[in-house]
């Protein structure tokens, strides 16, 4: 491999961790948001079902572990205020037991 190869694989690795980076934190809010609606007394109510066990944590963005230096380097959205809000539209959504 010359040194040129190495480093477009790596720019390559890179964009393949933006995009995988983004997936998870789009799966990661809709989980736990749609978790969230599930633990709401009136949903639960309607549903009939007992909270779903959820994350053991939430973190407020991405978390520290993942981050890149080159590809990841900052936080992002805050991941609470995302599932809140996205759980909020949900528990808005649900208008009956059906």
């Amino acid at each position: 491999m010359k040194a040129s190869d190495l480093l477009t694989s790596h720019g390559m690795a890179g964009a393949r961790y933006v995009k995988a980076l983004a997936e998870l934190q789009a799966a990661f809010i809709d989980l736990a948001a749609h978790d969230r609606a599930l633990e709401n007394g009136h949903v639960r109510s309607l549903t009939g079902v007992q909270p779903p066990k959820s994350f053991y944590a939430f973190p407020d963005s991405v978390p520290w572990p993942l981050r890149h230096g080159e590809f990841s380097p900052d936080n992002g959205s805050n991941w609470q205020d995302l599932v809140r809000d996205r759980g909020n539209e949900l528990i808005a959504a649900v208008t009956s037991g059906d």
